[in-house]
């Protein structure tokens, strides 16, 4: 094991071929010497292992590279792995596809250690930024993704909304070494890794958001998620999914599993409100119609935006 660095970035990679490379520059580009980039790939088949493997050694004194131990983790399970072999004061995470905007790493340092000064660094500390949307070649889709998807990183962090919808991007994120230790392992009932990171800084320590874009967030035919346009276009295709497919179901239902697990792990570290909210949660399914919606309204499990709020309320 190195000596513990002052900051790690976190990189899983997975055919990324087309973009790494442009990532991992943007990256060293802002690193110093108390930074390291810990890169795990999950078993590419094109060239993103070469790649890697040629910046690693250009940057040996930056990079450190785990190259693929046979097993395909998927995104949650990559940057669980590297959480967990982390052992920096400060952690960041970014996306194999996306280009880092000066400040990706000195904008949320900064904030995570005025609150740290305030708070103690036991507590669990998550500070997130805004985004740039851009297309497949960089260009401008919107300057702000927090307005193009229609969200409040702000009311949306709170907990009991964050059972519901998660605000958070991960590849605009950094967390300090209290909320590392308390949110690993990640569990396979958490929907994501930056959910489950998000969750636990919301319930037992600060969220905060930095309204400034400091990642190009690149939009391409295969992104795991990816920015959605919160427009009517967007609302009639997520009633007609929901609709003939039973979407909101299932969706309720894989929170409810998140919020189960948090619950089991966590509860006797949570204050009595956020207990009784969870287990409200965890319970939705067994309110009947009308006392479902009043579980949802009563403790606030609601997403960004009246339509929907509306729609939620419609198909629970």
């Amino acid at each position: 094991m190195q000596p513990a660095a002052r900051l790690d970035i976190l990189l899983p990679t997975y055919n990324g071929g087309a973009y790494v490379r442009r990532l991992i520059e943007s990256v060293v580009e802002q690193m110093d010497a108390g930074c390291r980039l810990l890169i795990r790939d999950d078993g590419s088949s094109d060239e993103t292992a070469a790649i890697v493997g040629e910046l690693a050694l250009r940057y040996a004194d930056r990079i450190v590279w785990f190259e693929n131990d046979g097993r395909r983790l998927g995104p949650r399970g990559s940057f669980g792995r590297l959480l967990e072999y982390s052992d920096a004061d400060y952690v960041a995470l970014c996306d194999q596809d996306d280009v880092w905007l000066p400040g990706r790493l000195s904008k949320p340092l900064e904030r995570i250690r005025a609150i740290e000064r305030k708070v103690g660094r036991e507590t669990p500390v998550l500070v997130h930024t805004d985004l740039a949307v851009v297309d497949e070649d960089l260009r401008t889709i919107a300057p702000s993704f927090w307005s193009y998807s229609r969200l409040d990183p702000w009311r949306g962090c709170r907990l009991n909304r964050l059972l519901v919808q998660n605000v958070v991007t991960g590849c605009a994120t950094m967390v300090n070494r209290a909320l590392v230790r308390r949110a690993c392992p990640i569990p396979p009932a958490a929907l994501m890794h930056d959910w489950w990171l998000a969750l636990v800084a919301s319930a037992l320590g600060r969220i905060e958001a930095v309204a400034d874009q400091t990642v190009l967030y690149r939009q391409h035919s295969h992104n795991s998620l990816g920015a959605k346009r919160y427009d009517w276009r967007y609302v009639v295709a997520r009633a007609k999914d929901a609709l003939w497919r039973g979407a909101v179901d299932q969706w309720r239902r894989t929170t409810q599993r998140q919020a189960a697990e948090f619950l089991r792990r966590h509860a006797a570290d949570l204050p009595p409100r956020h207990r009784t909210a969870l287990a409200a949660y965890v319970e939705l399914e067994n309110a009947g119609f009308w006392g479902r919606r009043l579980q949802v309204l009563r403790y606030g499990f609601l997403k960004t935006g009246p339509l929907r709020n509306l729609g939620w309320l419609l198909m629970i």
